[in-house]
Formats: C-alpha cells, structure tokens, sequence
C-alpha cells in the first residue's frame, strides 16, 4: 500500500512540476523579447516569399523554414510602400536567425526588422521610415524594451556588416521613439 502511495506521490510531484514549467514557457516564451535589430535587405525589392528562397539559398540546412526576421517592412518594390509583414516565425515567437553566432541572445531575445531597401546606397523613404517607427513603438511598449536595447545590425559589437547601412537615420528613430514612449 506504501508503495503505491509514493507512486501516486511521485507521479502528482512531477505532473505538477511539468505543468508548472509548461504555465511558466507560456507565459515566458511570448514576452521574452528584450531587443530590437534593425536590417536592410541591402537589395531594392523584396517580400516575405523572395526573402524566403534567399534563406534557402544561404542556409540549407535550417531546420526553422522562416525567414530570419520577425518582420519585413516594404520600399513600394515587391511589397507596398511601408507595408508591414511577417510569417510564422513571429506568429509563434520563434528565436530570429538574423545576427551571427557571436550575439546568439539577440537572436533568441531579439526581434529582427528588414526594411527592404539599401542603405548604404540610399536614404529611407519617409513612408517605410514612419512604418519602422510604428512597429518599433508599439513592440517597446509591448515588451518593455528599453531604447537602449534597439540597434542597427553592424552596430553590435561583433557584428561584422554594414547593415543597416550608412543611410539609415538610426539617431532619428531613437530620438523619435524617446519622443513617443
């Protein structure tokens, strides 16, 4: 009779142990976002499904078939002018594979934007600048990203890129966003 008493024990410990971690990576998986990364394309046109078939292309062997950013923000060339998208891997709060291995955190707690466009060539277009705006408003406000936690690509230490390029007006937007939040 002990024996089964500690098998039911045993068996409500762990039932309620293994709950309690699936209630804690419900609540923490979605509202773990702690950064902000800003891309180019650093091509003139783009949507989700060409950016898709360059993911492809680049990493094979991904097993997450998603773009490597959480949101894409259109120039007017393959999308409409500051038009917003993103496929599942926002949907699900999938990790982002959009910096190196050296800054794995911001893919795993980071959300990743991709204006399409290039900036080391080309400014902003207002339109698609005021979109990135937005978004980027509403997920600090979301998430309680801190201001300080939103930066280009090629400005995190170990980044080795010039993304989002020398055009973007990354000083503006965060000028902007203390302005907004």
């Amino acid at each position: 009779m002990e024996k089964q008493n500690i098998s039911r024990r045993n068996l409500l410990k762990w039932s309620l142990t293994g709950g309690s971690l699936a209630a804690l990576g419900v609540f923490y998986w979605p509202r773990r976002w702690k950064y902000i990364t800003i891309h180019h394309s650093a091509g003139n046109y783009g949507n989700i499904e060409f950016l898709q078939k360059v993911h492809r292309q680049r990493q094979a062997n991904d097993p997450i078939d998603a773009i490597p950013y959480h949101f894409v923000i259109g120039n007017g060339n393959g999308m409409k002018m500051g038009e917003i998208a993103s496929d599942w891997r926002k949907e699900n709060d999938l990790w982002g594979a959009h910096v190196s291995g050296n800054n794995s955190d911001r893919n795993f707690r980071g959300l990743g934007i991709c204006l399409i466009g290039n900036f080391q060539n080309d400014s902003v277009p207002e339109p698609q600048y005021l979109s990135l705006l937005e978004l980027t408003r509403r997920l600090v406000n979301e998430y309680n990203i801190p201001l300080d936690n939103i930066s280009g690509h090629g400005h995190i230490n170990g980044e080795r890129t010039l993304c989002p390029g020398k055009n973007f007006p990354m000083e503006r937007l965060l000028k902007d966003l203390r302005k907004q939040v």
